[in-house]
């Protein structure tokens, strides 16, 4: 799925601006290029959570038509690709916010759940695109296997909510992995 790259890169795109916009308000504080690249920095937050909207879009097409492929490697992408993404900027706006906070004398803990909001819907999102894809997993293992319902067993329905829960996601992303492989060489066969 092309718009899972795209909010792939959009979240590392994210990362890299957030730290960029401390470095310019830094240097030139409010001025008109700290004004300007603030602007930039917010109209990019919008771009991301749309494309992040259109990708749940494209994978609830996508499960419709059963594109068992396609949403497996948005799924793996999203799971197993964005975990740097979320290790830095988890400790990336701890360390700011806690300065800022430090810095403000707690004035700015107003704003701290501005980023965590964002960082959720960003789960919420990826977290979606995984829903689909374990959706057409057990249906194609019921459906395909019916001589072998242990399988199908094993795709418990937790793995839906699991997926949307960080670092239980990658848990879950990994146990279904591996409970998956018969499914695939069969599938392949």
């Amino acid at each position: 799925m092309k718009s899972a790259k795209l909010f792939f890169i959009g979240l590392h795109i994210h990362l890299i601006l957030s730290i960029l916009v401390i470095v310019v308000l830094f240097i030139d504080q409010w001025g008109t290029l700290g004004t300007s690249f603030f602007g930039f920095y917010l109209f990019m937050i919008a771009v991301v959570v749309i494309i992040g909207w259109i990708m749940v879009i494209m994978a609830a097409l996508a499960n419709k038509k059963q594109k068992y492929d396609e949403l497996k490697k948005a799924w793996k992408l999203l799971k197993l690709g964005s975990i740097p993404f979320y290790i830095v900027n988890f400790f990336y706006s701890f360390f700011v916010w806690f300065v800022l906070v430090a810095a403000s004398r707690g004035i700015f803990i107003i704003f701290v759940p501005i980023p965590i909001m964002l960082t959720c819907t960003f789960i919420f999102q990826s977290g979606c695109v995984s829903a689909f894809y374990i959706n057409i997993l057990r249906h194609n293992m019921m459906m395909n296997m019916p001589a072998s319902p242990y399988l199908y067993q094993n795709i418990s329905g937790i793995h839906y909510l699991l997926q949307f829960i960080p670092v239980l996601d990658v848990i879950s992303t990994f146990l279904i992995l591996d409970k998956c492989k018969a499914y695939d060489e069969r599938r392949n066969d």
